[in-house]
């Protein structure tokens, strides 16, 4: 099975103290302040804002098929020229 590059995200992660400080006017998308990288164990969702974890994945130790390509053109660096 092909995985996608597409937005197929289906519901979003964010800080619970981040949803309860929520400005008005403002989206949790707009608010949110997250870091999400790689871990000995797996994937980490870390909220800037607090400082704290927001999810941390265990993969034990399976190795997971990942798409990391982006949707759109293909860009080519091209040098300067001096």
């Amino acid at each position: 099975m092909d995985i996608s590059n597409e937005n197929q995200i289906s519901a979003f992660l964010h800080c619970g103290l981040c949803l309860q400080e929520l400005p008005v006017g403002k989206s949790a998308a707009e608010w949110a302040s997250l870091e999400i990288g790689w871990t000995k164990q797996g994937l980490q969702v870390w909220c800037r804002r607090h400082d704290c974890n927001v999810m941390h994945i265990d993969f034990e130790k399976a190795k997971h098929p990942a798409n990391t390509t982006r949707k759109g053109p293909v860009l080519t660096l091209v040098p300067k020229v001096k």
